[in-house]
């Protein structure tokens, strides 16, 4: 039982992307996948016998959603209401209220709070205030007379964040403005006179888990978008009252511990993992086999209602078995790909690729005994640059000048050469790695 459902980004009418030659299945799967998720949470709500299903982030925009969309959220609010469950959405401003009330034929049972607005709403006897606070200039004060009231009260301040990951990003790079967001509104949060206020409970949505202090709870989203997103999609609940039958009805007492009662619950319908598995010798048959075991080892309970895999290949230092690799990737994923089964085991290979995060140090002047004038010379000094970027950005620079490329004077002093360093200061890490065994495997496969 809950009191209260939280559900962040289910961005309805903007679907997943679909891996390429993908099963009918699998398209069909990943195309409603942000549906589906979203119909998990009102299941959860009327499971919960909730009191709210409280909405942030993108829902439905009027200006691209479809009539079946809007009609599949109109019935959703509907039923909910049918069971007393409120749906509340929590929007940026106005305007967007008005258009989504507009959007949905003003159902019954629809609410709203903005910035500007709070909305507040009998639970059971408890006045719970929903707040929204999708910047950190919206989170309020508290009012004088809070101290004073001598109901139950609540209130609830939602923030959450708008950014997205790229499609360029790494695991070593973040999104633009994703920790900004998440700081700023762990600052306002801290500096307002509500957070020491009994009854303040304070949430922050995002689509990745940022470190988040003690006293603000992370709300993920309904459904991941790729797999740069670290939180698994999931809603949220929150009981603020404790239940008891009594005869023929139900009585409702406080809960004294209501604020360790914030659960979440897994609604993504679509999810990704990472299966990585040392090189082996031999064909596409032996690599599918290591493969599809690492793929296997995955605890029952432990997979999404459908994952797409990425498959990573460890080549230690071994160009030529990179090379290998992506020749036989096609032939190997296509064997994976043959025991996809739509009832049963729905894992869906999406890539296969030599591992661009390993390690290009072994192959530095300081391990390799590269000579000068060689092939191995130029792949030291390959690593040497990728190595200086990984330690200290500065050092690439300096690097251009050292000793170790003074053998290629005519070459270190061309223009193209000449401004590389400064370019290579802006690569992250994992981005330098993947750019370094790219090159070592065009040379090696020319």
């Amino acid at each position: 039982m809950a009191d209260i459902v939280f559900a962040f980004d289910p961005a309805i009418d903007r679907p997943l992307a679909v891996p390429e030659a993908a099963h009918a299945a699998v398209v069909a799967a990943v195309g409603k996948a942000a549906a589906d998720a979203f119909a998990e949470a009102v299941a959860v709500a009327k499971r919960a016998e909730a009191s709210a299903l409280v909405i942030c982030g993108r829902w439905l925009d009027p200006r691209r959603a479809s009539p079946a969309q809007a009609a599949a959220i109109r019935a959703a609010v509907i039923e909910l209401a049918a069971i007393g469950c409120r749906t509340v959405h929590l929007a940026d401003d106005a305007p967007a209220c008005h258009e989504m009330a507009r959007m949905l034929g003003e159902p019954h049972g629809l609410f709203f709070a903005t910035p500007h607005a709070p909305l507040e709403i009998d639970i059971h006897g408890i006045a719970v205030e929903f707040v929204a606070a999708p910047e950190a200039a919206h989170v309020p004060p508290a009012a004088a007379d809070e101290s004073m009231r001598t109901t139950a009260w609540r209130r609830i301040i939602v923030g959450w964040d708008s950014t997205a990951p790229m499609a360029a990003a790494s695991g070593d790079t973040a999104w633009p403005g994703e920790h900004d967001a998440a700081a700023a509104f762990v600052a306002a949060a801290a500096a307002s006179p509500a957070w020491t206020q009994p009854g303040g409970f304070w949430i922050w949505a995002s689509r990745r888990r940022p470190a988040l202090p003690v006293g603000i709870h992370h709300l993920p989203p309904l459904q991941p978008r790729s797999a740069l997103e670290r939180a698994e999609g999931s809603c949220s609940t929150l009981t603020l009252l404790d239940r008891q039958a009594v005869g023929d009805t139900v009585e409702f007492a406080t809960q004294a511990d209501w604020r360790g009662s914030w659960r979440d619950v897994p609604t993504q319908r679509v999810g990704w993992r990472t299966v990585t598995v040392e090189s082996a010798a031999g064909a596409d048959e032996e690599l599918a086999t290591a493969l599809w075991s690492a793929i296997e080892q995955v605890a029952p309970g432990e997979q999404a209602p459908l994952e797409l895999v990425r498959c990573i290949v460890q080549c230690g230092t071994s160009v030529s078995r990179r090379v290998r690799v992506a020749e036989i990737a096609a032939e190997t994923l296509a064997r994976l790909r043959e025991l996809f089964d739509p009832k049963a085991f729905r894992i869906w290979p999406v890539e296969l690729v030599a591992d661009p995060a390993e390690s290009l140090a072994p192959l530095g002047h300081a391990r390799s005994g590269g000579k000068p004038g060689t092939t191995t010379s130029f792949t030291s000094a390959l690593a040497d640059i990728v190595e200086a970027i990984e330690h200290a950005p500065g050092a690439a620079r300096a690097r251009a000048d050292s000793p170790a490329r003074a053998d290629s004077p005519a070459r270190a002093d061309s223009p193209a050469r000449a401004d590389s360093p400064a370019r290579a200061d802006s690569l992250p890490t994992a981005a330098a790695r993947q750019a370094g065994w790219v090159a070592l495997e065009l040379i090696e496969s020319t």
